[in-house]
């Protein structure tokens, strides 16, 4: 009913005026109406006027929606009238900056879509992250800091890591930015091989319970090794997943912008 109604509406809308409604468009986009959004602009596209404008609108529905492969496909056939509002780019910023597909955010930060300083500040602190531009001096010193923090564990090699377990367990995890971690694998893995040296003492190398503990002290110590690369290799994705949530709250609560 609710969707005849419409279909009544912006018909006779059409017939009077081509141009479009943004008022109108602005209200489906604030009540998330879109079934009823999508079939306006399917309206619009019939009377093949206003092409750009309507792939615009079009974009911005897809990004409201979260719909990348769409939104990127009619961003592109209205880049230049998608560029002039900042509005929308501040929310695409923010939208890929948190996104975890690492390829959608290179394509969308990868063009120089305006030379909004906004945009431009997002764009830069993104390639940062990228290790792709020098360290900026605008950024919020919170966001300093932490990207600062996060390029001295970004330079740290998972296979030194692995090679300083096998030297001394833990020393891996400590050049992993892990003291607790580290601490704990040193002290567990010192009860373990003391354990396994007292019982090789009392009973012999060929005792059963010597070589259970031998075995036991065997698994940690190697596991611990795997586990100073795989750990680097996880802390590192995650600390740049972070960064980046971390800059999308701060743009988007200093730098409010809204799709409608």
């Amino acid at each position: 009913m609710k969707l005849a109604l419409l279909s009544f509406f912006i018909c006779s809308t059409l017939q009077i005026n081509a141009q479009i409604d943004y008022q109108f468009v602005k209200h489906l986009q604030a009540n998330n109406l879109h079934t009823e959004h999508h079939y306006y602009l399917q309206k619009l596209e019939q009377q093949k006027n206003n092409s750009d404008s309507v792939n615009y609108l079009y974009a911005k529905l897809y990004l409201q929606q979260h719909n990348d492969s769409l939104f990127f496909k009619y961003y592109n056939l209205s880049r230049q009238v998608f560029n002039d509002d900042t509005a929308a780019i501040k929310y695409a910023d923010y939208y890929f900056l948190s996104n975890p597909n690492k390829k959608l955010q290179a394509e969308w930060f990868s063009q120089n879509k305006t030379s909004d300083s906004i945009h431009m500040q997002v764009v830069n602190f993104y390639n940062n992250v990228q290790k792709k531009e020098p360290m900026p001096i605008f950024m919020n010193k919170q966001l300093t800091n932490d990207l600062k923090k996060y390029r001295k564990l970004q330079s740290k090699s998972p296979i030194l890591a692995a090679c300083l377990s096998a030297f001394i367990p833990g020393l891996g995890k400590l050049y992993g930015q892990q003291p607790n971690s580290a601490a704990i694998t040193f002290f567990s893995h010192g009860i373990y091989g003391y354990q396994s040296y007292e019982s090789i003492k009392k009973y012999g190398i060929k005792n059963g319970f010597s070589i259970f503990s031998v075995s036991l002290f065997g698994l940690f110590y190697i596991s611990n090794i795997y586990g100073s690369f795989n750990d680097l290799v996880k802390l590192k994705k995650q600390r740049k997943q972070q960064l980046l949530i971390d800059a999308e709250k701060y743009y988007h609560i200093n730098y409010p912008a809204s799709l409608y």
